[in-house]
């Protein structure tokens, strides 16, 4: 699964080159047609956390240019439940270091629904 294709959609997205970093706000809007939301739960739709780590390694390698892959999760702190009531305007933003190191936070206003740290390799892709 494809989460910023089946899941979430960014509306828009600005880059920013950090001290030799990538830094990526995205702003997001709810697939809520998504299968996951029917079945993850009925009646009171949830983000799953596997899939907010997904939509971070699938920004970054958009942002890039590179195909990653997750490697490590480094730290999670879930600090709210996102249904796409949620999604709708909230800002992804995540920073990728040089050494692929990545954190990433899911904000709306004023809540923070995640922060994540990650680190990722990069895949060749073989034809």
């Amino acid at each position: 699964m494809k989460v910023l294709e089946e899941l979430m959609k960014v509306e828009r997205a600005a880059f920013e080159n950090i001290d030799d970093s990538l830094r990526v706000a995205a702003t997001l809007s709810a697939r809520r047609d998504s299968s996951v939301y029917s079945g993850h739960f009925p009646d009171h739709p949830v983000t799953p956390g596997v899939l907010m780590i997904q939509a971070v390694v699938e920004l970054l390698s958009q942002a890039t240019g590179k195909h990653l892959k997750l490697q490590k999760v480094n730290n999670v702190k879930y600090l709210a439940m996102m249904g796409p009531d949620d999604i709708d305007d909230c800002t992804l933003a995540a920073t990728i270091t040089p050494d692929n190191v990545a954190s990433a936070a899911y904000t709306k206003a004023d809540k923070t629904y995640a922060k994540i740290k990650l680190t990722l390799t990069t895949v060749s892709l073989k034809l």
